[in-house]
């Protein structure tokens, strides 16, 4: 049975995170924590309507912060005005969320973009869903960072969303499905230099669709991101393997996340 270690997190939110301090890797004796977006504070980011809404999108930023694992990421918006009222886009995001279907046909379109492809998350109730990539018309990768040190991210479950495996399965108007294609999450790991200066480290490779198949056969599946090394941030993107590469890539560049497990020293 999953253990919740309930905390206080910004002032009066809770967070929740699972402790594994004996171990729980062949008896190996590190300290691991492991990210769940189980709680209050958790719940009360998850966007509503999931496509327009007030929180990921008329908002200066988006953010969450974990004290246990130390993790967290922030979304700083942009943005226009229409009629009067100043409308923030939501690129490069990691959102909360509790939606699912595997209902594509129904739910598959951008105004279901937090929605999971499954009948679960990983554990509990909540997850996050990410979204962006980096192209010669600029970076939107949805980044992880470590608030305080640089750590350990041991692993991470991922899944498809419902949007992302429609489009890949049908296309919409804007991309063709991918017939003999394939799209994969590359994870990089950059440190800080002395003066706090991005280092780029080394990057993984995770495959959301393969040679026009889902590679994750409607579920969850563990990435094991231990490689990495010691880490400042993860950014994270979307790519594929199609004609003009990520300058054409006109497929929706999302992913879920759940079950973070950090390292602890």
């Amino acid at each position: 049975m999953k253990k919740i270690l309930l905390i206080i997190a910004l002032g009066a939110m809770v967070a929740s995170c699972t402790p594994d301090n004996n171990g729980g890797n062949e008896g190996d004796g590190k300290n691991r924590v492991t990210l769940t977006f189980e709680g209050d504070y958790w719940t009360s980011l998850i966007d509503s309507p999931q496509y327009g809404g007030d929180l990921l999108y008329k908002g200066e930023t988006y953010s969450w912060y974990d004290e246990a694992t130390d993790l967290e990421h922030t979304n700083i918006a942009s943005g226009y005005e229409w009629d009067g009222v100043y409308y923030y886009t939501a690129s490069a995001f990691m959102a909360v969320s509790n939606y699912l279907s595997t209902d594509y046909a129904e739910n598959g379109s951008s105004m279901q973009q937090l929605a999971v492809y499954g009948s679960a998350m990983h554990s509990g109730n909540n997850c996050v869903v990410c979204n962006g990539y980096k192209s010669t018309y600029g970076d939107n990768r949805p980044t992880l960072s470590f608030h305080n040190e640089a750590a350990y991210i041991e692993s991470v479950w991922v899944a498809n969303t419902t949007y992302f495996y429609n489009v890949a399965l049908n296309g919409n108007d804007f991309a063709e499905p991918l017939a003999i294609e394939s799209v994969w999450v590359r994870a990089t790991g950059y440190t800080l230099d002395a003066e706090r200066n991005e280092v780029e480290g080394s990057s993984l490779d995770f495959y959301l669709y393969k040679d026009g198949k889902d590679a994750l056969n409607g579920g969850w599946k563990k990435w094991d991101l231990s490689s990495l090394g010691k880490v400042k941030k993860v950014k994270f993107d979307v790519q594929w393997n199609g004609e003009g590469g990520a300058d054409k890539f006109m497929h929706p560049a999302y992913f879920a996340l759940d079950d973070i497990t950090v390292v602890k020293e």
